[in-house]
């Protein structure tokens, strides 16, 4: 029988080579890569039975873009993401949740990567994904913010004020004032009493996107 043929989209050298190392071991044929330009082409070539992706590689299609023309064009295909992000809607605030029969994996939340294996396998065979899609945490702080809010979080982070964020969204000052309000309310922080409030809500953001800041950059 044929080995199954699983493409690793990952930028990060090392770790695209333990994944295509475990893969391997487990018995799948694998093909690595380290840019969406490189996924393409090979696409183009061969249609693998499964794709791990990871999701920020930097400038062009995301992980996810490549991920949901995958299942589109081949929806027999297994959908790995494998990402710092704790919810993909910190890149893009407008996208909406991930597709259903993928599975979404935080890199900071896996013991070893036969939890990655485990996942592969469960979507491979359409068996119930919930415990692999991490995004999906109902604990995480991000998830319960809208498309709105977590726009003008990322917003926050790039240091714009008020006033920029207003004219950036077309909104009033007051709706945007009353927006960002209830964003650090969702995010657990007290305007009242937090006088830093922005500051606080810049690091949950960093921390989401998963960001690392070492200790003499706080």
């Amino acid at each position: 029988m044929s080995k199954r043929f699983v493409v690793v989209v990952e930028d990060e050298p090392f770790l695209r080579s333990l994944i295509t190392n475990a893969l391997e071991t487990a018995g799948f044929e694998v093909a690595s890569v380290g840019s969406a330009a490189e996924a393409r082409k090979l696409f183009n070539k061969r249609d693998p039975d499964a794709a791990i992706l990871d999701i920020d590689l930097g400038p062009g299609p995301t992980g996810l873009d490549m991920g949901e023309r995958l299942l589109a064009l081949s929806p027999g295909t297994a959908v790995v993401y494998l990402t710092m992000l704790s919810d993909p809607r910190v890149i893009n605030p407008a996208s909406g949740l991930v597709n259903p029969r993928a599975a979404y994996l935080n890199k900071r939340k896996l013991s070893d990567t036969q939890e990655l294996i485990d996942a592969l396998e469960a979507v491979l065979h359409d068996q119930d994904i919930s415990e692999y899609r991490h995004d999906l945490d109902p604990n995480s702080p991000i998830a319960k913010l809208s498309a709105g809010q977590l726009q003008v979080l990322q917003l926050i982070s790039k240091g714009m004020t008020n006033q920029q964020i207003a004219d950036q969204r077309k909104r009033s000052l007051s709706a945007t004032e009353a927006l960002i309000s209830r964003t650090f309310t969702s995010l657990g922080i007290d305007l009242g009493r937090d006088s830093n409030a922005r500051i606080l809500a810049v690091k949950e953001f960093i921390r989401q996107a998963g960001i690392v800041v070492r200790d003499d950059q706080d």
